[in-house]
C-alpha cells in the first residue's frame, strides 16, 4: 500500500529499522522508565548545576535530557532557554561519546565550528559534558559545563565532572526503584507489549519519529508522546510552520502514516490517522 501527499509516494509500512533506530529506541525506553522529561525543577538537580558551574569556574552549567528532537533542561544555570534543538546541540553529541566530551576551543575543532551556538548566542568556545547512563548503559542525557572563552580541563577536572554527573544518576536510579516498588515492578524490566498492543490499547510512548510536509520538501524531528491504532500526540520545537496533513515517520517500529492535525499548541500537535 501506498499514500502520497503532493506528487511523492512513500510506501507502508516503511523497512525494517536498522540497528540505529533500535538503538535509539532502546535509548529513549530507558529516559521514558526515569519519568524526568518536563517535570518541574528540582534544588537537588539545581545544587548540582550550582556546583558544577562554580567548581569548574565556567558562566553555564546544565543538565540536560535528549528525547526524539530536542534537548530539555532538568536544571540549568546561566541560561535563559529551558530547551533546545535537538540536532546542533553539544549534547547529542556527548551522548554519542563512551566518556567525557572536552572541547577546549569549539571555534578550531571542525564539528563545532559553524554551529549556531557557537557563532550565536551564547557563544559557546569551552564544553565539557558527560554522558548521563541508565543502570542498563544508555546515555539518556548529560551534565555539563560550557563558557564564552575557552579553557584548559584536566584529567582531575575530567574526573571529577564525571563524579557528579554519577550523583545525578544515583538520585534518578533511586527515584526510579522507589517508584517502582510501589507497583512491585521496576519498570521497562518487565515484557513491553508489541506495537500491535500499544495499538490496541493506546498508550504513552516515548518515540523518535519525523513529520513530512510541503510535497516531501520540508521534514521535522518529532517525539512521540502517546499512540493509538486511531490517534497520536508529538510534541515538537515549534508548530507554526506545520500545515494540517503530514505524514508521520517512526523509523524504530517501521511505520508511515497520513494524518490530519486535529488540534495544536505551541508545541504540541494532536495526529488523526487517516484511512
Amino acid at each position: 500500500m501506498a499514500w502520497s501527499i503532493g506528487a511523492v509516494q512513500m510506501r507502508l509500512p516503511l523497512p525494517s529499522p536498522g540497528p540505529d533506530a533500535t538503538r535509539e529506541q532502546a535509548r529513549l525506553d530507558a529516559l521514558a522508565r526515569y519519568g524526568v522529561l518536563d517535570t518541574p525543577a528540582e534544588a537537588s538537580f539545581d545544587r548540582l548545576t550550582r556546583l558544577t558551574k562554580r567548581i569548574f569556574g565556567v558562566s553555564m552549567s546544565t543538565m540536560s535530557f535528549i528525547d526524539g528532537h530536542r534537548q530539555w533542561f532538568k536544571s540549568q544555570q546561566g541560561l535563559g532557554a529551558s530547551e533546545t534543538d535537538r540536532a546542533p546541540a553539544f549534547c547529542n553529541v556527548t551522548i554519542q561519546q563512551p566518556a567525557t566530551l572536552i572541547i577546549p576551543d569549539a571555534t578550531a575543532d571542525e564539528r563545532f565550528a559553524t554551529n549556531p551556538f557557537v557563532v550565536g548566542e551564547p557563544y559557546v568556545r569551552f564544553y565539557a559534558g558527560v554522558p548521563l547512563r541508565s543502570s542498563d548503559g544508555h546515555a539518556i542525557g548529560t551534565l555539563c559545563a560550557f563558557d564564552p572563552r575557552p579553557r584548559v580541563f584536566s584529567q582531575q577536572d575530567n574526573e571529577t565532572l564525571a563524579d557528579l554527573g554519577g550523583v545525578a544518576m544515583d538520585i534518578l536510579e533511586l527515584r526510579r526503584r522507589a517508584s517502582a516498588g510501589k507497583t512491585g515492578a521496576i519498570p521497562g524490566e518487565s515484557f513491553e507489549p508489541s506495537l500491535a498492543r500499544e495499538f490496541a490499547h493506546g498508550r504513552s510512548v516515548l518515540k523518535a519519529g519525523r513529520i513530512i510536509f510541503n510535497n516531501s520538501r520540508a521534514a521535522v524531528r518529532c517525539t512521540v508522546r502517546q499512540l493509538s491504532p486511531e490517534n497520536a500526540v508529538i510534541h515538537v520545537i515549534n508548530t507554526a510552520k506545520i500545515p494540517d496533513r503530514v505524514a508521520l515517520l517512526i523509523d524504530a517500529d517501521a511505520m508511515s502514516r497520513l494524518c490530519s492535525v486535529t488540534s495544536r499548541a505551541e508545541q504540541h500537535l494532536a495526529l488523526a490517522f487517516e484511512s
